[in-house]
């Protein structure tokens, strides 16, 4: 909050002239899909994959909106008001707080220090890359180093390091909710197992066309998958589910918690009819 927000204590400052919190959100939420188009296109900043080229990627994704787009919360910047804006000390409300911000800088250069020396996870199998590049987005958002856009700069940040790798991530198909509790997990449990089994799927061409076609239909019935957790099934883990439809080679259906896709080949014989539990291993979804 020290010197980022308007009166309120929530509204960031802004360079589009919004008032409230909701008409700032919709705002930077189009502004900065339209500068993510740029690095879709291969036009977006060059770097190295360390401090500098996060602090690029950010102030390329939010030039439109903050005057401090690229520069890191425990930085002071004198904004246009004349006000100096600093956050050295950031949580999620009723969270475990982040990194300190006098931490921030050396914790940034460990981090992609250590890619380096990792050679970029280059020439390392799928699911093992799938591991490591886990690891480091659960690092990366431990330290969050920004007041605001961290998830989306360490997509793109991340989208890069998979390009080079080999293994390109395709994080359209991560509901905001899957990527809110594999956050959580990560920061506030030291747990990355979730994100790990996250990037496992989006690393997976298979498993990917198969969530884009589950997404596909939930959209074409006006259903809100973003606020769901939305994955496609773990293959031999076994689980309790709920039919929810077939649709040709694959299935969906339904935990307390999640919405789930399978494929058709692995349910039980006879098929089960909508709306029914029953329990299912998965096989395979390829390589």
């Amino acid at each position: 909050m020290p010197g980022y927000t308007l009166q309120d204590g929530l509204t960031l400052k802004n360079k589009l002239g919004a008032t409230n919190y909701q008409a700032l959100e919709a705002a930077e939420t189009e502004f900065v899909r339209n500068r993510r188009l740029d690095f879709t296109l291969g036009q977006g900043p060059k770097g190295h994959l360390d401090p500098l080229h996060l602090k690029a990627i950010h102030r390329h994704l939010f030039q439109d909106v903050y005057e401090w787009a690229g520069r890191t919360r425990d930085e002071r910047v004198v904004l246009s008001d004349g006000v100096i804006a600093t956050e050295p000390v950031l949580r999620k409300i009723d969270g475990k707080a982040f990194m300190d911000g006098s931490l921030v800088a050396q914790s940034l250069q460990a981090i992609t220090g250590e890619l380096f020396d990792a050679n970029y996870l280059r020439g390392l199998g799928r699911e093992e890359f799938a591991v490591r590049a886990a690891a480091l987005m659960v690092d990366l958002n431990g330290v969050h180093p920004f007041r605001e856009g961290n998830g989306r700069t360490q997509r793109v940040f991340m989208g890069e390091l998979a390009q080079q790798a080999g293994y390109p991530l395709d994080f359209s198909v991560v509901s905001r909710e899957r990527m809110i509790q594999a956050s959580i997990a990560g920061n506030e449990k030291s747990d990355p197992c979730m994100m790990s089994r996250l990037f496992n799927e989006i690393s997976n061409p298979a498993r990917v066309a198969a969530l884009k076609k589950a997404i596909a239909g939930l959209e074409k019935h006006g259903f809100s998958w973003n606020d769901r957790y939305i994955a496609t099934m773990e293959p031999g883990h076994k689980v309790d589910v709920r039919l929810a439809g077939v649709a040709g080679e694959q299935f969906m259906a339904r935990t307390e918690t999640a919405i789930l896709i399978g494929q058709t080949r692995d349910l039980p014989d006879p098929q089960p009819e909508r709306g029914r539990n029953f329990v299912l291993v998965l096989t395979s979804w390829g390589p």
